[in-house]
């Protein structure tokens, strides 16, 4: 088994005992407690941070920064998402809605408009989506129509959200570099 000896979060020795050789064997108990074990590849000049070895190349990685990173990477991937469209069946079949921040503002103008009172018998409005081909075109939504659209909008806004602020919390909760970088965005 290999041992390495850290001083300053830097190994400055490595020893090899015998699988049936223990530290407290080998060592006065002040010793021993020095050395932890670690895998094969572990040199003079590795590094060791948050119970993890680096190689004497990579920087110790700062756990705090690397999940502030992330954090803002996940922010900007669901602020992506949000304005990257959603699907609804507000027409009857599956279409695609634009989702910026214009077309969020003209759907809401939409629903809005679909909800005054005294709504003339037939109202309709038209809006911009793309059919299941992906053939975008101005379509014609009745009232509820227009209202489902928004609504399936607002929900897609609302699982991004979510999602974001469990990744977040995953983001906080891990321990180790390697958690922290499994942690994506959903694609």
């Amino acid at each position: 088994m290999l041992y390495a000896r850290i001083q300053d979060g830097a190994v400055v020795e490595v020893i090899e005992l015998p699988d049936n050789v223990t530290l407290a064997d080998a060592f006065h108990p002040d010793i021993a407690v020095l050395f932890l074990q670690c895998p094969d590849d572990v040199s003079v000049d590795w590094l060791f941070k948050d119970g993890e070895w680096f190689p004497p190349h990579e920087d110790a990685i700062d756990l705090d920064q690397l999940k502030a990173d992330r954090v803002a990477a996940l922010t900007r991937d669901c602020a992506a998402a949000i304005v990257g469209g959603y699907v609804s069946e507000a027409l009857g079949t599956l279409h695609t809605y634009p989702s910026g921040v214009t077309d969020q503002i003209n759907m809401m103008g939409s629903v809005t408009g679909s909800l005054l009172p005294d709504l003339a018998a037939g109202w309709e409005t038209p809006f911009w989506c793309a059919n299941k081909a992906g053939a975008w075109g101005w379509r014609m939504h009745n009232a509820s129509q227009i209202q489902r659209a928004g609504s399936d909008g607002k929900a897609h806004v609302v699982t991004c959200q979510t999602t974001l602020a469990t990744l977040n919390a995953q983001v906080e909760a891990a321990k180790t570099v390697a958690a922290v970088n499994a942690i994506d965005w959903p694609t």
